[in-house]
This record gives structure tokens, C-alpha cells and sequence, in this order.
């Protein structure tokens, strides 16, 4: 008898993964050495294709019908609708110049479908002028789309999630609304219309985070939000949350902003605290809790992870030169544009604390093909103390951006290597010199 009530419940459990279960197929011609990727909300997984026959899998555990993206080659995204149980294959060729993808399963159709852009797009161009004019002829657009969203031969459910899919279309239109006058601070009335417009428009409830416009959308929601407040780049992280605290409600979109703005400052126990209240998704967790095991390693007191670098002359330099003084180290790119911005505040410290015992190292993260754009950048900026180039040392890196490879960043060394600050201010910031000073008993 416990053996059959066990075997019974061994196939209802089966039966319930089977029904959540949903598998995307893929049938790759012609595959290269960049695997196609699946995002599904905050997952990015890379699909392993057999270079023989061109096939791959991927399996996912769905609770709810969501979208996802799918990437079949490089900067080629395809929004795929997903539903739990239902398979969907794509078929086509990653050989340069053909971009032919054919769909195959249960929700082919579905996904054909939004791939043909069925739909009107709102009109809102830079030429607008009025908020109030713009938003009315978003939804004018919205209820045209809505209907037609009720005449397509598809499922229930299908519409009801293509509906919300416009709803965000419209979201994001309005985000395209040229906002140069608006920052004005004579205008401030018609400003607060424009921002009580984008909140009216903000998505009701947890759903929409399952659309990728919507996460995009909320995303640069904050970045406007933030762009009316003229604040320093030092004071960024700070404004975000005020704003999204200020602006959103909904939980899951406030958790959801939250995380894109501290995932990557792990280290900062305010932050670390503020992710935690807020961020409550088991696997996203994860990956914050196993990033923040990895900054162990550069804890203050920790020996800085040895290295050695070839200079702008081509001179090696390691980390056992540098002992014996301190090292301000400035890690950047030269398509980054904040971290160029930095530049003129770092040639200032440089002077400011010539011929004391503190050394100031750039180090690159360009790739080794852009080599000789670094070397012209440094020349054109007049870039001073020393210039080094990662060399596409991405594991050495990652030591010190465990959550997010992303510059500027800034590190301070002690005279024996040691680490005081992984993730120090920047130049810019006043508080920067002033530590400066008290190393140097200055």
C-alpha cells in the first residue's frame, strides 16, 4: 500500500512538470561559434547547438503564459509567446545575410503572428510639443490596436496577454516624447503633466514584468525620472531610488528597478540591505547571494589579485611594481562615455598629488582589436599616469565585478597590495582627495 500511494504520487508529480514544462527546439544551419540565447524575465541562458546536425534544446518550467526573447544571432531578437506544456521549434541559418527563421509547434502561429508587426505604432516623434495632443494620440492608437487584438483567430488567452503587450507599446511611445523644454524649470507645469501621463500609463500588476518591452520600459522610465532632477554622476545611485520609491508602486516593478540599480553595487552594506527589502525572487537571490560570497576575495585587507599588463609603450608592468605606494586604480573603455567624463577630475588628482606616494594606474577593458583606439584616446585626453590594457583578461576582472562587468570602477591598493577599497569614489567625488590625504598624513 505505501508503495502504490509513493508510485501515485511519483506520476502526479510527473504529470504537474510535464504540464509546466514547455521545450524550445532549434534547428541551426550553418552554425557559428555564437550560441543563440533564450531570456525569459531574469534569465539569460545560452542554447548549446551541436556543430554537426544544428539541433539544440532548451527546457523551461513555466508557471504562466509569458514572452521571451530569443536571439538567433547576434543583435537578431525574435519575441517568441510561451505558454506551460507547449513546445515551439525554430528552424533557420546563422550564415551571414540569410535572417529566414521558420517556427514550428504548438504556438507557431502565435509567435509568427507578433513577428509581422500587425499592429499601428503610436505617433509620437520629436516634433511633438504638447503632452496632453501626444497621450491622446497614443490611446487613440492603444484602442484601435485593442481591437484589433479582439479579432485575431487566436486563443483567449493569447489576446488577453497581446493586450497587455499594446498596453506597454503605448508605455514606451510615450517615454519617446522629446523632453528638452520640459526640463526647463519654467516648465515645470507641463512637466508634472508629462510625468502624471507615464505614471497613469505604468503597467497595473506583476504580469507585465513577463513582457521584455516592459522591463525595457521601466528601465528608461527611471532614467527620465532621473534625468529631471540634474544630479551629479556621483549622486546617481541615490536619485534612482528616490525616484523609483517616489514614482512606482507596484512591488514587483519597484523590485524590479530596484535590482537594476544595485545588483552591481554589491559591497555596500546600505545597498546590500535596501536589495534585500525589496528583491524577493528565489533565483535572482541566488545569483546576488553567490556574487556577494565572491567579494570576499576583495574585502578590505585582502591581496589584491596579482596581474600583469602591458602598458601603452608595451612595457609589462605587474602588480609587484607598483608595491611600496599606494594605487589609485581607474578601470575604463573608451566607448564608455562616464568614464571619459571622470578623465579631466582623475588629470587633476594626478597633479594635485604629484611626487607623493600614490601612483595612479588606467586600466583599459577594450578589447585587444581596439588596442590602437586606446592608444589614440589616451593620446587626444592627454591622459597621464599609467596606462595599462586588460588584454581581455575577463577572469581577472571579474574578480572585482563579480555582479556586473560594467566602468567606470575604481579600486584603492595600500603600499604592500593589499586592497583598502574595491570600490572606491570617483575622481570627481570630493570625498576621494580627501581620503587621499589622510593615507598621506597631508
Amino acid at each position: 500500500m505505501r508503495y502504490s500511494s509513493f508510485a501515485l504520487l511519483l506520476l502526479l508529480a510527473t504529470a504537474c512538470s510535464r504540464e509546466t514544462q514547455t521545450t524550445i527546439w532549434f534547428n541551426v544551419q550553418d552554425p557559428d561559434d555564437i550560441p543563440p540565447r533564450v531570456i525569459v524575465g531574469w534569465n539569460n541562458d545560452n542554447v548549446s547547438i551541436d556543430p554537426t546536425t544544428g539541433e539544440g534544446v532548451q527546457t523551461l518550467d513555466l508557471q504562466a503564459p509569458t514572452y521571451a526573447l530569443i536571439e538567433v544571432r547576434k543583435h537578431d531578437r525574435r519575441l517568441c509567446f510561451l505558454e506551460p506544456g507547449k513546445d515551439l521549434t525554430l528552424a533557420y541559418s546563422q550564415k551571414k545575410g540569410e535572417k529566414q527563421v521558420t517556427y514550428g509547434g504548438v504556438l507557431a502561429k502565435e509567435t509568427e503572428f507578433i513577428n509581422q508587426g500587425n499592429y499601428a505604432t503610436p505617433p509620437i516623434s520629436y516634433k511633438d510639443t504638447d503632452v496632453k495632443k501626444a497621450a491622446q494620440k497614443a490611446d487613440s492608437v492603444l484602442a484601435l490596436n485593442l481591437r484589433k487584438v479582439e479579432t485575431i483567430p487566436f486563443s483567449k488567452t493569447f489576446k488577453e496577454w497581446e493586450a497587455k503587450r499594446q498596453k506597454v507599446e503605448t508605455f514606451a511611445a510615450l517615454l519617446r516624447f522629446p523632453v528638452y523644454s520640459l526640463m526647463r524649470d519654467s516648465n515645470v507645469t507641463e512637466r508634472n503633466a508629462y510625468l502624471k501621463v507615464l505614471r497613469d500609463h505604468l503597467a497595473p500588476d506583476s504580469t507585465y514584468l513577463s513582457i521584455p518591452a516592459y522591463r525595457e520600459a521601466l528601465e528608461q522610465y527611471v532614467r527620465r525620472l532621473v534625468s529631471f532632477k540634474k544630479v551629479k554622476e556621483d549622486a546617481q545611485t541615490e536619485t534612482r531610488l528616490k525616484c523609483i520609491f517616489e514614482n512606482i508602486t507596484e512591488p514587483s516593478a519597484v523590485a524590479f528597478t530596484v535590482d537594476q540599480t544595485l545588483f552591481h553595487m554589491i559591497g555596500n552594506e546600505k545597498y546590500e540591505k535596501i536589495y534585500r527589502q525589496y528583491v524577493k525572487d528565489t533565483a535572482r537571490l541566488a545569483l546576488y547571494n553567490e556574487a556577494c560570497k565572491k567579494m570576499d576575495r576583495i574585502a578590505p585587507g585582502q591581496p589584491c589579485p596579482d596581474f600583469s599588463f602591458q602598458d601603452n609603450h608595451r612595457k609589462t608592468v605587474s602588480l609587484a611594481d607598483l608595491k611600496g605606494k599606494f594605487v589609485y586604480i581607474d578601470m575604463w573603455a573608451t566607448w564608455c562615455g562616464p568614464c571619459k567624463g571622470e578623465m579631466p577630475s582623475l588629470l587633476k588628482l594626478e597633479e594635485e598629488f604629484a611626487g607623493k606616494d600614490i601612483l595612479f594606474v588606467s586600466l583599459s577593458i577594450d578589447r585587444n582589436k581596439d588596442i590602437d583606439l586606446w592608444k589614440k584616446t589616451i593620446e587626444e585626453m592627454g591622459l597621464g599616469g599609467i596606462q595599462l590594457h586588460l588584454g581581455e583578461n575577463w577572469d581577472w576582472l571579474k574578480i572585482f565585478m563579480p555582479s556586473s562587468m560594467s566602468v567606470p570602477r575604481f579600486v584603492l591598493l595600500d603600499r604592500e597590495g593589499k586592497i583598502i577599497n574595491a570600490s572606491m569614489s570617483r575622481p570627481s567625488d570630493k570625498a576621494t582627495a580627501e581620503r587621499f590625504k589622510q593615507l598621506l598624513n597631508l
